[in-house]
């Protein structure tokens, strides 16, 4: 395992935003996360930090003895600076939950982003797996290797009954939750998005914002994902949750197309304002920006925008949130001088696609 530099994350982007997949033009990515607990101890909220260290030491030694991290990066959470910490959280490596615990904490991730174990966050091991597009079998297979290669070195907490013990008691069972991430500004233009959330709730489905459970929703981006585990096979969680995606790209779809024949042009100025602004604009916030991010997203879905790449955006929606943009300044800044700061990125990174 190599030391970690976050310097290098800034001129790395993550797999899972290449613009790739299946349905790219809706979903960026699919992402499946595995809950385990190790047999014979507490959970995290009731550990000492004696405890914890014990549970880090184990887990740690057994994941550098599996295949899927030989070539990968370890990261000691209490080790690296606030900004570091947050960084990772906006690369979907790390839950918000380790900003701020982050003392016997640690993650463990593939070069690509594409593979991931936190240690001790609200279970013992969150293994992740990611995908470009609408892919939950490829991010299935990445955790589900990740979990049977552990296996051997660690004894996980299960019952016969209840299946793996979870820290959360929606976990229980397989501990697996699957999602995907989704753009959809036709339901939301259409007024139908909260018809859609009502019916994911009563199906036991939920839908969060960009960064998960207790996020905001901006820029018209969601987490769709299976609310519970418990008596579920891992097989059918997936093919559910799939099924229901593929009812929302339909819905989404069905919704961009009726805007389009009742409101085209007033749709197309929308799309180009956002364009020209993101391209000239010299302070925005991370707010408004998501917004002309998914403005000038649906332009390139509908074929009205064609010299800026699905990746170029998706990279964007993670480049400009406020860790990765003082990273790559080298300092710390205040929120006014983010905001320049993103606007420049952006400029830079839509001229850089209109060479390309």
């Amino acid at each position: 395992m190599s030391a970690f530099d976050s310097n290098e994350l800034i001129g790395t982007p993550g797999a899972w935003l290449d613009g790739g997949g299946d349905e790219n033009e809706i979903v960026l990515s699919s992402r499946v996360r595995i809950a385990r607990n190790l047999h014979g101890h507490r959970f995290t909220h009731n550990c000492d930090h004696a405890e914890l260290d014990a549970i880090l030491r184990k887990s740690l030694d057994a994941a550098r003895r599996t295949r899927a991290f030989v070539h990968s990066r370890y990261i000691a959470m209490g080790e690296i600076s606030t900004l570091d910490r947050q960084l990772l959280a906006e690369r979907h490596l790390v839950s918000r939950d380790f900003l701020h615990n982050s003392t016997s904490r640690g993650v463990i991730f593939t070069p690509d982003e594409a593979t991931s174990l936190m240690i001790n966050e609200e279970d013992h091991l969150r293994i992740q797996g990611f995908a470009a597009g609408f892919d939950l079998g490829g991010a299935f297979r990445r955790a589900n290797d990740v979990d049977d290669q552990l296996s051997p070195d660690v004894e996980i907490a299960y019952h016969d009954r209840l299946g793996f013990l979870t820290a959360c008691p929606t976990n229980l069972g397989t501990g697996m939750r699957v999602s995907v991430l989704v753009h959809l500004p036709g339901l939301v233009h259409s007024k139908e998005i909260h018809k859609l959330l009502e019916s994911l709730r009563k199906l036991n489905h939920s839908i969060r914002g960009f960064f998960g459970e207790g996020s905001e929703v901006m820029g018209n981006f969601f987490q769709l994902s299976n609310s519970a585990a418990l008596g579920t096979p891992e097989d059918v969680i997936v093919k559910n949750l799939r099924e229901m995606v593929v009812k929302v790209i339909q819905y989404e779809r069905r919704s961009r197309e009726l805007l389009f024949r009742k409101a085209q042009r007033l749709l197309e100025d929308k799309v180009w304002r956002a364009y020209g602004l993101l391209r000239y604009a010299r302070s925005v916030n991370t707010k408004e920006a998501l917004s002309l991010i998914s403005a000038v997203r649906l332009g390139v879905g509908a074929g009205l925008v064609r010299d800026v790449p699905i990746q170029t955006l998706n990279e964007l929606v993670v480049y400009i949130q406020p860790a990765h943009l003082q990273k790559r300044r080298g300092t710390t800044m205040d929120a006014q001088e983010r905001d320049v700061a993103r606007a420049e990125c952006i400029r830079e990174a839509l001229k850089r696609a209109g060479r390309g």
